[in-house]
């Protein structure tokens, strides 16, 4: 076994390690959709590499990521500098599931000189990655207004204010280990109240977050769920329907999008609380 063949194959074995450990995708089982990189070391300094996909263990069946679409290969070939490592990213695209494939990596001398090659197998799966949301807990679907001093209520006759309810709502990720994202949108049925906020975005282990300039939220990937608190204006006399969408998921590192878009809106009712014109006496 030549040198470059000895130093490689460990870095690969460890790659096909852990795959049973989360439920994520990984470079040797990537979900379709997710970018993973691939890479080779201790690789002779000089040497030319090429990365390229074959359908067969043997070498046979060179695929062409143009024509199956099912795969890209980023900045496929190179030539190995100091450090001795060649990698590249790839995309893992919709279809992929349906096939076994092996990954190479061919190594060649300068000036034509002779080559060596390694291969890893690839087993791509459907996408799992979801992020949904839900109420708390997942049946508590209706509510009565809050009138409590705490959320801004005020009975006193001369200074009345119905104040507001506060609801919380959980955004949960299903498979995955990474840093996860996604844009909250809330909104209200009669639209006539524009009293309605996100008061706050809590992870325990993410603290509170904040938002970027597109309204994105990033959780730290040791979170699987955040608390999504948000307060709406109390509106006497109306029945108030709060939803709660969540938009474009993502998980880092793999850029994996969300996988099930039929769980990213949660509902919830407030009922109606009557109208009380005023109390005067006589």
């Amino acid at each position: 076994m030549t040198q470059f063949e000895h130093i490689i194959i460990p870095v690969l074995l460890l790659l096909a390690l852990g795959q049973a450990a989360n439920a994520q995708s990984t470079a040797r089982q990537p979900y379709e959709g997710a970018l993973h990189t691939y890479t080779c070391n201790g690789i002779s300094v000089g040497a030319g590499y090429d990365f390229y996909i074959t359908a067969n263990a043997d070498g046979s069946g060179r695929l062409d990521d143009g024509l199956t679409g099912e795969f890209d290969i980023i900045n496929a070939k190179g030539i190995v500098v100091d450090d001795g490592l060649a990698s590249t990213p790839i995309q893992w695209n919709t279809g992929a599931s349906a096939h076994q494939y092996y990954v190479w990596l061919e190594a060649t001398a300068p000036q034509g000189g002779c080559s060596n090659r390694i291969n890893i197998q690839i087993s791509p799966q459907i996408n799992r990655f979801d992020l949904l949301s839900e109420n708390i807990p997942v049946d508590n679907t209706t509510s009565c207004p809050a009138v409590a001093s705490t959320d801004g209520f005020n009975p006193l006759a001369s200074a009345y204010d119905a104040g507001s309810t506060t609801l919380k709502f959980i955004v949960r990720r299903i498979n995955g280990t990474y840093n996860w994202s996604f844009v909250p949108v809330l909104s209200v049925d009669p639209s006539l109240n524009t009293g309605v906020s996100i008061v706050s975005i809590v992870g325990v282990n993410s603290g509170r977050l904040v938002a970027d300039a597109n309204s994105l939220y990033t959780v730290n990937g040791t979170d699987k769920e955040v608390t999504v608190t948000v307060a709406v204006k109390n509106v006497p006399g109306a029945m108030q329907d709060v939803k709660l969408l969540i938009k474009n998921q993502i998980e880092s590192n793999t850029n994996l999008p969300d996988s099930n878009s039929a769980n990213d809106t949660v509902n919830h009712r407030i009922e109606v609380m009557p109208i009380i014109e005023g109390l005067n006496g006589v």
